[in-house]
């Protein structure tokens, strides 16, 4: 028998696609990437049986589960969700049972430089399913609840948790003069990553005599340069993001979805947080313009939230990113926007475009439907994984 180990409680779609090709699904009783590799073991040997395939999945990658599958010898699959996703500069990436799926291409071509050879490049998916019936039990009965002109459900950044490079106030003037420029610049263009080249240049050496991250022995040399273009990107998202908060507020009936503080703008209408299969399906779906920002950290891939908006059937107008236009048509499936001055052209042009705005969510849903469904997605894990256990 086949079975599969979820490191925690998973989306619907996520455990049918595993039994479309099946696999016995087995959820963990605590979240795997949370615990010691001593604990990891424990669960992992209490699924262990000698006349059975036993692989553990999670999504993004965990160098605890890694190092636990690693001493039971049977293989982790992880399929990477962030960008950058740090982990994958640990040295627990480069052990032999590995299955790494990495959905955004620049960082895929990364890792492989660096020297991993079970890692492949795989876009994301949306529970299509699980997002259906939530909308269909609603039946529009709190459509007046989540409708809106625009909305956007999202991080701000300015918590303290993301908010890293306000912490950093040591740096000398030329070299803060010289981040600061940089984020100008980068804020300007959409689809070109500025941020970790820059970083690898003439200012690294002198940003290292200050800055002290990812200096463990658990990480490879690279690690540094990742993780301070992260916090690079995060500070761009909190810049961009408030700015357009408040514009949006002032201007619009704009409903915003955030855990983030926005007190610096009363005019904000903030909704909190919205629950991921209970809430956010009927946002997507009521809403008349879904906003997406991708995180500037993001290079080139297409975040979960693209499809997640199209899967419940919602307009979507995000910005410009390689992968996105790769996969869908602008103006026929999405709307793609290339500055924050075409962002709000495009918002009063779609606001007052009412079938076009309709025909392009409809065109968009059924893309994903047939192209970005978990089935399709893990078609392709599990291929590679039965070339594994032959």
């Amino acid at each position: 028998m086949k079975r599969v180990l979820f490191e925690c409680k998973c989306v619907w779609g996520v455990q049918n696609a595993w039994e479309q090709f099946g696999y016995e699904c087995l959820e963990s009783p605590i979240e795997l990437s949370k615990q010691s590799v001593k604990k990891i073991c424990e669960i992992i040997e209490y699924y262990m049986n000698e006349e059975d395939t036993l692989c553990v999945f999670s999504f993004d990658f965990s160098p605890a589960i890694a190092m636990a599958c690693q001493k039971h010898k049977i293989v982790y699959i992880s399929w990477v969700l962030d960008c950058p996703h740090v982990s994958l500069w640990s040295k627990s990436a480069e052990y032999e049972g590995n299955r790494i799926f990495v959905f955004d291409y620049v960082q895929y071509r990364m890792v492989l430089e660096r020297g991993l050879e079970h890692v492949y490049y795989l876009p994301l998916c949306a529970d299509l399913d699980s997002f259906e019936q939530c909308i269909a039990r609603d039946q529009e009965k709190q459509k007046e609840r989540y409708y809106a002109d625009v909305s956007f459900v999202g991080n701000l950044y300015n918590d303290e948790k993301h908010n890293l490079f306000d912490k950093i106030s040591y740096l000398p003037d030329d070299v803060n003069g010289y981040l600061d420029a940089l984020m100008d610049i980068q804020r300007k263009m959409w689809g070109v990553d500025l941020l970790y080249d820059a970083i690898n240049g003439s200012i690294n050496s002198k940003l290292k005599e200050y800055v002290q991250i990812g200096e463990s022995d658990d990480f490879v040399e690279g690690t540094f340069e990742v993780m301070f273009a992260n916090i690079l990107g995060q500070k761009l998202a909190q810049l961009e993001r408030m700015e357009v908060c408040s514009y949006l507020a002032q201007n619009y009936d704009f409903h915003l979805y955030t855990g983030s503080d926005t007190s610096y703008d009363p005019a904000i209408r903030n909704c909190g947080h919205a629950d991921y299969l209970k809430e956010m399906p009927l946002i997507f779906n009521y809403s008349k313009i879904n906003l997406h920002i991708t995180l500037r950290s993001i290079t080139s891939g297409m975040s979960l939230r693209v499809l997640d908006v199209l899967a419940c059937g919602g307009f979507l107008l995000t910005n410009y990113q390689p992968e996105i236009a790769e996969y869908f048509i602008d103006g026929e499936e999405l709307v793609m926007y290339h500055s924050f001055e075409d962002m709000y052209e495009k918002i009063d042009y779609y606001l007052e475009h009412e079938d076009e705005r309709k025909q392009i969510a409809r065109a968009g849903y059924k893309k994903v439907k047939e192209c970005f469904n978990y089935i399709k997605g893990f078609g392709q894990i599990v291929e590679i994984l039965e070339g594994i256990n032959g």
